[in-house]
């Protein structure tokens, strides 16, 4: 195996070498870490990488395989985990000038799992700062570059995670998504991108502030739909440390991998988001949805009454939630933020209890019509995110050129990139961004399959028929690795 070989690998590939020991987990790794130590310069898709941890655990996980005890398909694995998830020993600095030299004692629920599956843990990645937006033009810690054009965006807030993934510098990624933040991401870099229902994988040892409480979700970026499936098999699940978990059985997801999709109903989800929608987006999307009637599933158009209602309800709750964690640090230490990420929050510390609760409200009901809109169709699909993927310097001006159209990049609804993710964060419903297309830019365009709570299985058997139809998740960015 050489360097070029990783552009090909897959979790589950990959595994299945480790286990019958025709790949080593010491070589895997070095290769890997190679690989970041040539590229990441250039893409500042890791804040911190831990070489010395990682070629440790490659060697007791080459060990314990040698003699029999092979943990399962994550064993020998490489992984990073964005920067803010906690991990015990290692700097976590939530994308902020004020947790910078943080180290936690204890590792969040998350990284135990990987480390009790046998995973090798690459490095931590940069995110926006305290995961507030979508570009990861970071302040504190630098911009992370898009592997497909080192000119755009990689998204956000775990740009870091989708770059590393979609660059060939890991095989899955752990980020959260409080409005959009593995899906916009995983989108804009090619990769897959699970945000799965609320409380199914635990978010103990996630950073506080750095996404809602009711609306944060730990989240997957896998290269693969099949890959997703077997990270979510091993990280879902009750926590005790973790009281919003659910405590539900966690499914056998990869059963659900290559299951027949004829007969389902889509629901192509209409609202407020088409005007940020261009041409292109519309047109790569409803070329997906062509690819999934030849499939045998039957779509139709769908909305619901306060569809309208979701980005004021989003605003109104989760910024309030959010800055809640940051009142001591705006007091004791308010020029340790950028002046954006400042802003926001001492805006959101004004909004009136009164305004929250009635959010919360509208919210519930919001909630149950999604509720009864599923009793129409099994699946919701819709685009990632509107428009072809960002440059850098257009996101710094805050514009978008939107079919001719300038319209700001964020105004009173939050940012135009998660306008069409926010749906599943307020509702709390699993959803999963697949590539499904590549625009004039020569960038990736995504497409959200949703479905209702804990129907993962429902979403992987339609996104794996999807992907086997397509090969766009088989191209790999033309990054110069000789």
């Amino acid at each position: 195996m050489n360097a070029r070989d990783l552009d090909s690998l897959t979790i589950a590939g990959l595994a299945a070498e480790i286990s019958n020991r025709e790949i080593s987990p010491v070589e895997v790794t070095g290769l890997f870490l190679e690989r970041i130590e040539q590229v990441n310069p250039t893409l500042n898709a890791y804040v911190t990488v831990t070489a010395d941890n990682a070629r440790a655990d490659a060697r007791k996980a080459e060990e314990e395989i040698a003699h029999g005890r092979y943990r399962g398909p994550l064993h020998g694995i490489p992984f990073s985990i964005k920067d803010n998830i906690a991990t015990k020993g290692v700097r976590t600095t939530a994308g902020s000038k004020i947790l910078a030299n943080w180290i936690p004692d204890f590792d969040a629920t998350v990284v135990t799992k990987l480390k009790e599956a046998g995973a090798v843990i690459l490095g931590k990645t940069n995110l926006h700062e305290w995961a507030l937006g979508g570009t990861t033009i970071n302040p504190f810690y630098g911009t992370t570059h898009n592997p497909w054009d080192l000119t755009r965006i990689a998204g956000g807030s775990s740009g870091g995670s989708a770059a590393a993934v979609a660059a060939s510098l890991c095989l899955g990624s752990v980020g959260t998504d409080s409005a959009q933040s593995v899906r916009n991401p995983a989108s804009m870099c090619g990769v897959v991108g699970l945000k799965a229902t609320y409380g199914r994988i635990s978010q103990h040892g996630t950073v506080a502030g750095t996404g809602a409480y009711s609306c944060n979700h730990t989240g997957l970026l896998t290269r693969n739909v099949e890959d997703t499936a077997l990270v979510l098999e091993a990280l879902a699940g009750r926590d005790p440390n973790d009281p919003l978990s659910a405590d539900r059985p966690v499914a056998k997801y990869t059963e659900s991998i290559g299951k027949s999709v004829k007969g389902l109903r889509v629901g192509i989800l209409r609202g407020y988001f088409e005007e940020v929608m261009t041409r292109e987006v519309r047109d790569i999307f409803y070329a997906a949805m062509e690819t999934l009637q030849q499939l045998g599933m039957e779509i139709e158009e769908v909305t619901t009454p306060h569809m309208d209602l979701i980005p004021a309800v989003k605003v109104c709750t989760s910024r309030v939630e959010n800055a809640s964690a940051h009142d001591r640090n705006l007091r004791a230490r308010s020029r340790d933020y950028s002046p954006p990420t400042r802003n926001a929050y001492l805006a959101a510390l004004l909004v009136p209890a009164s305004a929250y609760i009635m959010a919360q409200r509208v919210r519930r009901i919001i909630c149950d019509e999604f509720h009864e809109l599923l009793r129409k169709v099994q699946i919701l699909a819709l685009p990632t995110v509107g428009f072809a993927v960002p440059a850098i310097v257009e996101c710094e001006q805050g514009w978008l050129d939107i079919d001719g159209k300038k319209i700001r990049r964020q105004d009173e609804r939050g940012g135009t990139d998660s306008l069409t993710a926010i749906p599943f964060n307020v509702t709390g419903f699993p959803a999963m961004s697949v590539p499904c297309g590549f625009a004039k830019t020569a960038t990736p365009i995504g497409m959200q399959i949703a479905s209702g709570p804990f129907q993962e299985e429902l979403i992987f058997s339609v996104a794996h028929a999807y992907e086997q139809a397509t090969d766009w998740h088989k191209r790999r960015p033309p990054i110069d690795v000789s």
